[in-house]
């Protein structure tokens, strides 16, 4: 697989027929304790439709895994997404987030505005206060092991019977193998984060997605986002956890094609 500058692994798919009229590329940052493969059902629809790029976030997959003491910062986490973005060659790209994914995306926004046609947050919040159920990991990797937060967080993203079952069988494998300093830091890194100031002068379009169902981040964020951003649309999908992104692939990834036809005026 390809690697950027800064090391970070990427995997770029397009499956555009050659008489597609071009859609922009789009971006996709995954969240805490998981990789790229979150995206892998999404590929069908949305890379028919636009260059479809997806990588391994800083501390995950195949990417660098910083040393325990590293400083995280959303500085570097945008400077990562940007360099992904770049390798597109597009004067701009549309970005999809999930988790602490979303809130880079929409960091990466307010930073960069000219290099995004639109921003798409899944199970994500624009605030780490109010979200709940991340203060005790610490306390259960450090008594109990990462098999023991791997299966609090399986119960916490997915409903019994969500998914494939050889799907949730791999989600549960790399989760478990996640690298424990770097999902620490990054829920340190979350949970101190706000941007409900900044996103009022947001000027690229948002789409925002909640399941109605996680156990860290209630609908009301979403509402409060939504009102936030004046260009912004709010959907809660029912009877979904925080793994939506991955329980739900294939129809969030038509509605994503949809949004994105809406921003790029496509007839279709």
């Amino acid at each position: 697989m390809p690697k950027t500058a800064r090391g970070l692994n990427y995997v770029a798919n397009d499956l555009r027929p050659p008489w597609r009229t071009p859609g922009l590329p789009v971006v996709f940052n995954h969240g805490i304790g998981t990789n790229l493969g979150i995206w892998s059902a999404w590929v069908p629809a949305v890379a028919a439709r636009h260059p479809m790029v997806r990588f391994d976030m800083r501390g995950f997959g195949q990417s660098p895994v910083p040393p325990a003491d590293h400083r995280w910062t959303f500085d570097e986490m945008v400077d990562d997404l940007l360099e992904v973005a770049a390798t597109t060659g597009a004067g701009k790209v549309h970005v999809v987030g999930e988790s602490i994914g979303g809130t880079i995306a929409l960091v990466a926004a307010l930073k960069a505005p000219e290099r995004f046609a639109s921003v798409a947050v899944s199970n994500a919040s624009h605030r780490g206060p109010g979200i709940t159920n991340i203060q005790g990991w610490r306390k259960t990797y450090e008594s109990q092991g990462n098999a023991a937060w791997n299966a609090e967080m399986m119960t916490n993203r997915f409903y019994p019977g969500a998914a494939d079952p050889a799907a949730l069988a791999w989600f549960s494998e790399v989760q478990e193998k996640a690298d424990r300093h770097a999902v620490l830091a990054l829920a340190t890194l979350l949970a101190g984060a706000d941007l409900s100031e900044a996103l009022r002068g947001l000027k690229v379009p948002l789409s925002i997605t909640l399941p109605d169902s996680s156990p860290f981040i209630a609908p009301s964020h979403g509402a409060e986002m939504h009102a936030l951003v004046p260009n912004s649309r709010l959907r809660i999908v029912p009877h979904a956890k925080h793994g939506l992104p991955f329980s739900h692939a294939r129809a969030e990834a038509e509605a994503l094609v949809a949004f994105l036809a809406e921003i790029e005026g496509e007839a279709d």
